[in-house]
């Protein structure tokens, strides 16, 4: 699903971190039912129950990018890509 093998061990670090209550309780749930196999990802941005906290998330996210200058943007997408893809030419 996630495309790389680098992709998908970010994929379960991060539902690992959010297990682990990284971003509250409703999405450690979440992340616990993922990681578990009781639910997809499919089903997650179908469920209404997470559609709030999912929503704060990305708002929150949306805040630090409208505050974060050119720089801090810059060296987080370049720090996501080499997570992602590794030593990938992108």
């Amino acid at each position: 699903m996630a495309g790389s093998r680098e992709a998908a061990e970010e994929v379960k670090r991060t539902l690992v971190t959010l297990r682990d209550g990284g971003a509250g309780p409703e999405l450690a749930e979440m992340a616990r039912d993922v990681l578990e196999g009781r639910i997809s990802f499919r089903d997650v941005a179908r469920s209404s129950a997470y559609a709030e906290p999912l929503m704060k998330a990305q708002e929150a996210l949306l805040r630090w990018r409208a505050q974060a200058d050119e720089e801090e943007q810059a060296r987080l997408v370049a720090e996501t890509q080499k997570r992602l893809y590794g030593d990938q030419d992108l």
